[in-house]
């Protein structure tokens, strides 16, 4: 059961940081390609489902993986660095369009230093 949870727990993580990646090399170009942003908006849409389903899915996983390993105290830290990087995410979602460029690419980078830790802590716990 922990060997399912660690790789339930990878894959998602992987999907996670790869939409997020992916998104920001994509998203600069779009805006500038589509002025009616309609392609822009579906796609945001989307890679926010598989963004926000996936950081659920490792956040969850985590979770259950403090219960079946005997190194849980290993797992928090990451737990930690998972729920810090929500508020990030939270922050930088919810009130992206009310803050300056320069704040939401700072929090961009932000965001993706947070989850390569996650993601370098969670290949060192395994």
């Amino acid at each position: 059961m922990e060997n399912i949870l660690k790789f339930v727990h990878m894959v998602s993580l992987c999907i996670w940081l790869g939409s997020m990646v992916t998104w920001a090399v994509f998203a600069p170009k779009l805006y500038k390609i589509d002025p009616t942003k309609n392609t822009t908006n579906t796609l945001r849409g989307s890679f926010t489902k598989i963004s926000w389903g996936s950081f659920w899915v490792a956040f969850g996983s985590n979770s259950l993986i403090q219960f079946t390993t005997d190194s849980s105290s290993n797992w928090m830290n990451e737990l930690i660095f998972l729920s810090v990087a929500a508020g990030i995410i939270a922050l930088h979602s919810f009130l992206g369009n009310k803050l300056s460029a320069a704040i939401r690419g700072m929090l961009n980078g932000v965001m993706l230093i947070v989850a390569l830790v996650v993601v370098y802590l969670a290949t060192s716990y395994i």
